[in-house]
Formats: structure tokens, C-alpha cells, sequence
């Protein structure tokens, strides 16, 4: 007895495995599911830089997202620390008031400088008083120290002075931008305990 073409086929299609890529649901419409990342969207996204937002009160956490991928090809989200901004009034980078365990000395004059407030952004100092009020940040040689750990070499421009207290901002501080924004969210996570209460970070 000798099958047909047709029955031939039809046999050898009953014993093939179907794919587990595919699920049809009763409208029979199909949804594939790929495992494997395409290398056009893998390129895009290991070079982008992502930011995730999370909303607490009336503060923004904007946290980088950096991504790796695992020898199975999937995407492994790594979150770094955020940068908190006030959304009250005018939106700005979140500050602490009179930070504890912060040292900011002036190297050039040899002595402490009192800090006023810190953010991921700048800093408000009070200064000794100078016999013409002068305030000139590019003659001064500041290192901030955050709980202790190694100084980080502070270049600063003046926002604002009003007699001996000055208002600046950070000029370049790549290499010590992670360890200042881990302390300000330290800070804020203990200042505003409540507001994590139920949040895992």
C-alpha cells in the first residue's frame, strides 16, 4: 500500500513538536514571544542612557537605569542612585539643610568653612568676612568630605553672595557625583522616613 503525497504530509505533520513561541488564543490571533534580543535593539538600548521616575509627595526620584545583558540574552536593569528634585514651587534639586558629617575646607586659607545647605548641584557656604567683601571661589581651594570618606576637590561658581554667605554651584564633579548623591538620598530617605515607609529601594 503506497500513500499519496498529500497523506504523506498530513502524517508527517501530526509527529512535528509545535512551538512553545507561539499562543493562539480563542480569536486566533498570534502572539510570539522572542527570547533572544535582536541586535539592532540591543545596540540602542547598552548605548542609551535610561532614566527611571518615581513620584514621592511632592518629589521626583529620577534614578539612572543601566543595562546589562545575561549569557541567556536578557536584559538585567541595574538602578542607580537618584537625583531628588523639589517639585514644590520651583522645581530644583532637593537640599540639605545644615548637613551633619560634611567638611568643607578651604585649602588655600587653611581652615573649616561653615556649610549652610548641599545639594547634587551646589552648595551654600558662610565665609569668613574679607576687608573688602570679595568673594573670589577661582582663589580658593575647596575639598568637601561626606561622612568621613576621601575629600573630593571642589570646583565652584558663584551664583550669588550676600555679605559673608555664598551660593555656588558645582563645576565638575564627576568623580565624586555618585558618593554626593548617595548622601543627600541617605539624608532624605532619614528626613522623610515616613514617606518610604513602604517602599523597597
Amino acid at each position: 500500500m503506497e500513500f499519496s503525497t498529500e497523506e504523506l504530509d498530513f502524517f508527517s505533520n501530526i509527529f512535528i513538536a509545535e512551538s512553545n513561541d507561539s499562543m493562539v488564543n480563542e480569536s486566533q490571533h498570534q502572539l510570539s514571544v522572542q527570547t533572544a534580543v535582536p541586535d539592532y535593539v540591543r545596540q540602542v538600548l547598552m548605548g542609551s542612557k535610561l532614566t527611571l521616575l518615581a513620584e514621592i509627595n511632592h518629589y521626583q526620584l529620577w534614578f539612572p537605569v543601566s543595562l546589562s545583558i545575561s549569557e541567556q540574552g536578557e536584559f538585567s536593569p541595574k538602578l542607580g542612585t537618584p537625583e531628588i528634585i523639589d517639585v514644590k514651587g520651583s522645581e530644583r534639586s532637593w537640599r540639605v539643610t545644615t548637613p551633619k558629617n560634611v567638611a568643607i575646607i578651604d585649602i588655600f586659607h587653611g581652615e573649616n568653612v561653615e556649610l549652610l545647605s548641599l545639594s547634587a548641584t551646589g552648595l551654600t557656604l558662610k565665609v569668613p568676612t574679607t576687608d573688602n567683601n570679595y568673594i573670589d571661589l577661582q582663589q580658593s581651594s575647596f575639598e568637601m568630605s561626606l561622612a568621613g570618606e576621601k575629600p573630593l576637590k571642589l570646583e565652584l561658581d558663584l551664583v550669588r553672595h550676600e555679605e559673608n554667605v555664598v551660593a555656588a554651584k558645582f563645576k565638575d564633579l564627576q568623580e565624586g557625583r555618585e558618593s554626593l548623591r548617595k548622601f543627600i538620598f541617605n539624608s532624605h530617605k532619614v528626613k522623610y522616613a515616613n514617606l518610604y515607609q513602604d517602599i523597597i529601594l
